[in-house]
């Protein structure tokens, strides 16, 4: 007899299979189709959210201008909060921006003029002999009202839109006649700095010279540049400006706030037009800012511009100024 125990042979196993089962044919793609619908959609709601906000600006702005009305430059009876001497001794460097003359320019298939051919555009300042303050966002490339030149269907960049402008100085009424005095332009050779951040927004252009060969600081003088921010709850504020893009004027009020870069005043009146005039300290009369908004929706529909304190964090043409 055999002592050793019957054994059952060993059943094979199958082998576990730890893979996911195959997707059927097609769902990745149908997946990845349906991500990309969604992130389409989010991408265009993006930017109706972004053309409300703007549309919201303007409409602010629109309520905001008309609680006080600029006076012209030369005949200001001085009582809005700073003297008629001086406005004279600072409004001289405060320019306009104005496009040139595009026709003939933009012809080719897929281009498109636009609707801003000689339009006179914002204000500025000159803080140089051939440098000009101004708002950075007088160079973006969509406007509620405005179409910028488009080429192969695409709006040219902020570099081109400011080497198709120019500056002019002395567009003014004058006090004795009331008539517009003869302006003197000047070519925008290039866009030196540009931010257009909701709390810095300015700009810096070049200057060429004019027809007789001169840089336009050596006959409109320059503004001074204060070297930190003016934190004085209801200083005085002067800001000269080219209000509806009409005659150069001025407006003064009081400083409401200052915060997160950005300057804030209510009895200031402004209109389209105004973005990138100085601010100024109704004391010293340096530039303390940049006007940019009417009615900003962030500091609750008041005025504001961009404080120099955020300007010179950002640029490095003003560092030795």
């Amino acid at each position: 007899m055999d002592h050793h125990a019957e054994t059952t042979p060993p059943v094979p196993r199958t082998p576990i299979n730890t893979t996911k089962p195959a997707e059927p044919y097609g769902r990745q793609d149908l997946m990845a189709g349906a991500m990309r619908k969604l992130l389409d959609k989010r991408a265009g709601i993006a930017h109706e959210l972004m053309q409300l906000d703007l549309q919201l600006e303007y409409l602010f702005y629109d309520l905001s201008s008309t609680k006080d009305d600029p006076e012209d430059v030369e005949t200001y009876d001085g009582k809005l909060g700073v003297s008629r001497e001086f406005v004279n001794d600072y409004q001289g460097p405060i320019g306009q921006l104005q496009w040139l003359d595009l026709s003939g320019k933009f012809n080719h298939p897929g281009d498109d003029q636009g609707n801003l051919s000689a339009q006179r555009w914002g204000s500025g300042a000159l803080i140089g002999d051939d440098l000009f303050l101004t708002a950075g966002h007088c160079f973006q490339r969509e406007f509620r009202s405005f179409k910028v030149p488009h080429r192969n269907g695409v709006a040219i960049t902020s570099q081109e839109m400011a080497m198709l402008m120019c500056v002019c100085f002395n567009f003014q009424k004058d006090g004795a006649t009331g008539v517009a005095r003869m302006e003197r332009c000047y070519p925008i050779e290039g866009l030196l700095e540009l931010s257009m951040a909701p709390n810095a927004d300015y700009a810096i252009v070049k200057l060429g010279r004019d027809e007789q060969g001169t840089l336009p600081g050596k006959v409109f003088g320059k503004l001074e540049v204060a070297k930190q921010d003016l934190t004085v709850k209801n200083a005085i504020l002067c800001i000269i400006e080219h209000p509806n893009r009409k005659e150069k004027k001025v407006e003064a009020g009081h400083l409401l706030d200052i915060r997160n870069g950005r300057l804030a005043y209510n009895d200031i009146g402004t209109c389209g037009g105004a973005s990138g005039s100085p601010i100024l300290d109704g004391k010293t009369g340096e530039v303390v800012g940049v006007h940019v908004k009417g009615g900003s929706v962030p500091l609750g529909g008041f005025n504001s511009g961009t404080a120099i304190g955020a300007i010179r964090a950002m640029s490095k043409l003003i560092t030795n100024l």
